[in-house]
């Protein structure tokens, strides 16, 4: 009967915790609020003690982008990057009462749901810290302008931020603070919205806005892609991966400030790249870039679309077998490339192929397809012993050291 209540209460407040890793919450709007909904899932890496931050991934506008919007906390490749860091990865889900601009205006009530629904989370979770911790910011299409309109009101929280296809930085009011701010803004050379041809513009408008006047923003257009995100991941996670390193804090929650020395810059118009020292003037015509391995993803990433990598992807270990009513059950453990993912796992019996197990791939919105993946091969009992052994193979086709072997013996 308790049992019973507590799930009665929880499902009243709009809590539901997943697993021990995921919590979801819900939010219910105010008599002001221009949403109908607002969910929210988080989640958390163990066995880490103390967030130091959240990276918040936003959907962008219609009924397929908010079906997957909570599903962005579930991103193996986007946690990878989460659980570096110790920080946490959340989705969310968003509607609307008719128009997509009534919750990415953050004035109609999503702005203060989020605050709300990290309260929550912070205390079903106990992790009363999520409350506090900066955010590190994605969103696409309308999720870009939610982005944009929380990095403007609460750029003190802000570690870094990447619009992808919308935000209108330029008719903001001025807020000088946001220059600190790293901002990679991303769209499409097709990027069309209901057939017209503006979001390529208004991303290269609004990085303009605040670049010449020194913001360290960055702008990366990818050549090949459309609306849709295609591999721009290949990019942004380095990206955010170089700023989370130099702007998240050992002491406190205030994000590091970042100085003008030391970075590099990309060429709009050449795809060059330089120091900061070999840049003399003309300064808004050069995108701010952290570090010279970034500099050079960006220049391949414009130019090609696509960022590639020579590294191989973990080891898988903790190979299991067990047998269950005629089946070899082979489980393990990853952990996930965080430049390129996992395209799949290769099974070996004795060094011959003898299965594969698709990762978690992304779609037009960057959420992750499937949305759960179980690190187990399961195939039919065969009177045939053997040593068992598993290789990871990211999205670049790179594969990585084969693991530790398991003898499948049936005698």
């Amino acid at each position: 009967m308790k049992t019973f209540a507590l799930l009665i209460i929880m499902w009243i407040m709009g809590i539901w915790q997943l697993h021990c890793q995921y919590y979801d919450v819900s939010i219910k709007p105010v008599k002001q609020d221009l949403y109908i909904s607002a969910k929210y899932r988080i989640w958390i890496p163990e066995p880490v003690r103390k967030i130091r931050g959240i990276i918040i991934r936003q959907h962008g506008c219609g009924i397929n982008a908010k079906d997957n919007g909570l599903n962005h906390a579930n991103d193996l490749q986007w946690q990878a990057l989460a659980k570096k860091y110790n920080m946490a990865l959340l989705g969310t889900e968003l509607i609307g009462k008719e128009a997509c601009s009534e919750w990415f205006n953050i004035e109609g009530g999503s702005g203060k749901a989020l605050l709300k629904a990290l309260k929550k989370l912070a205390k079903i979770s106990n992790h009363s810290e999520l409350e506090e911790v900066p955010w590190a910011l994605w969103g696409h299409s309308g999720g870009a302008y939610w982005c944009t309109d929380i990095l403007f009101e609460y750029p003190e929280k802000v570690l870094c931020a990447i619009p992808r296809s919308g935000g209108l930085a330029f008719t903001k009011l001025w807020n000088p603070l946001v220059k600190q701010v790293p901002v990679l803004w991303m769209a499409g050379e097709n990027d069309l919205v209901d057939g017209f041809d503006y979001v390529r513009e208004m991303t290269k408008k609004s990085f303009y806005s605040y670049r010449r006047y020194g913001a360290i923003w960055s702008i990366a257009i990818d050549p090949k892609a459309d609306h849709g995100n295609r591999k721009g991941r290949s990019f942004a996670i380095r990206w955010m991966d170089a700023v989370l390193s130099m702007r998240l804090s050992n002491n406190g929650n205030n994000p590091i400030q970042l100085d003008s020395h030391g970075h590099w810059l990309g060429n709009l118009e050449t795809n060059e790249i330089k120091t900061a020292l070999e840049v003399k003037n003309e300064l808004s015509d050069w995108g701010w870039l952290p570090n010279e391995d970034i500099a050079k993803n960006w220049q391949e990433f414009v130019q090609t679309g696509w960022v590639s990598d020579s590294t191989p992807p973990p080891i898988p270990l903790q190979l299991k077998i067990e047998r269950s009513e005629g089946r070899c059950i082979l489980s393990w453990k990853s952990e996930i490339d965080i430049e390129s993912g996992i395209k799949q796992f290769n099974i070996y019996r004795d060094n011959e192929l003898m299965g594969i197990v698709h990762g978690q791939e992304h779609n037009f919105h960057d959420a992750p397809e499937p949305v759960d993946i179980k690190f187990e091969f399961i195939h039919d009992l065969e009177n045939k012993d053997g040593q068992i052994t598993i290789e990871s193979e990211n999205f670049q086709g790179i594969k990585g050291f084969r693991s530790q072997g398991v003898y499948d013996q049936h005698n």
